[in-house]
């Protein structure tokens, strides 16, 4: 599996993201793929389905005495999830993103719609979060958790973040249990997506309930919302059309190995080499 450092994971974002709050699949600031899940039938709520989700956990935890709950979202983006939530319910929420360049336009967004008495945005690493932050009654992280350096170190800090008893909720990429059966073909698909998308921790749910365990989580349910996202559009096809004729060339940059890394993640999520899947763990007590 490809391995990649942080630095890797900034440089990424910090010359994509305009590209992707452009051309991606929503135009509210969301950089996460949509799901059209059940009882969605519009595109604003299919690119909120992830953070619809993330909120009704919010609302089975407890706020603490001392005002509402704390929220940290790990690998923030934009903030556009997190503020989202924050217009929905009460919390004090903290975004972490590794990249300066999201986070400046992370903090013009919580301006903009007058959220900066309750959310935040800071540049760090979640594998090695500032010391002065938390503790949290829930962390969450939408399709971030790949990019982990080392996703041993990512649970760890979460453990280190989360109160006993919180939450820590992911909705991402995990590998699927048939790609042992794929042979080399699959490995070599699965292997393209990590390269072109920066990442490290493209695991399965098992080997994450591993790492989760060892540092006191246990995990509460998973749903698979692999069938609910948008694969094969016309526009997908077009991509894989375009780098499965040019991909022999040494063509450079970020972007064309984003739409390189875009393809194969199709691929993979249409043969269940990977399923993109909503995990929620509790804290032990």
């Amino acid at each position: 599996m490809a391995s990649f450092q942080a630095q890797d994971v900034q440089r990424f974002y910090d010359s994509n993201t305009r590209l992707m709050l452009r051309l991606g699949q929503g135009l509210e600031g969301s950089i996460h793929r949509a799901v059209w899940g059940p009882g969605v039938a519009e595109r604003p709520a299919a690119m909120a389905y992830a953070d619809r989700l993330i909120g009704e956990r919010l609302q089975r935890l407890e706020a603490p005495a001392d005002g509402p709950l704390r929220v940290v979202d790990l690998g923030s983006g934009v903030c556009a999830s997190l503020c989202r939530i924050a217009e929905q319910l009460p919390i004090r929420g903290t975004g972490v993103t590794i990249s300066p360049t999201q986070a400046t336009l992370a903090t013009e967004r919580i301006a903009a719609l007058g959220l900066a008495g309750s959310v935040r945005c800071v540049a760090g690493d979640f594998c090695a979060l500032p010391p002065e932050l938390g503790p949290a009654d829930a962390a969450f992280g939408i399709e971030s958790f790949v990019h982990a350096p080392s996703a041993q170190a990512f649970f760890r800090e979460a453990a280190r973040l989360v109160r006993p008893g919180g939450y820590l909720m992911l909705c991402d990429d995990f590998l699927g249990e048939s790609l042992a059966q794929s042979g080399a073909r699959g490995q070599r698909w699965v292997e393209r997506f990590a390269e072109g998308w920066v990442l490290s921790s493209l695991i399965s749910l098992a080997q994450a309930d591993e790492y989760a365990k060892q540092v006191g989580f246990s995990r509460e349910e998973a749903l698979d919302l692999t069938p609910y996202l948008e694969l094969g559009r016309p526009r997908d096809w077009a991509i894989a059309l375009l780098v499965r004729s040019l991909g022999w060339l040494p063509i450079p940059g970020n972007y064309w190995s984003m739409l390189s890394g875009g393809d194969a993640a199709q691929a993979c999520l249409k043969r269940g080499w990977v399923k993109y899947q909503f995990v929620v763990w509790r804290r032990n007590p």
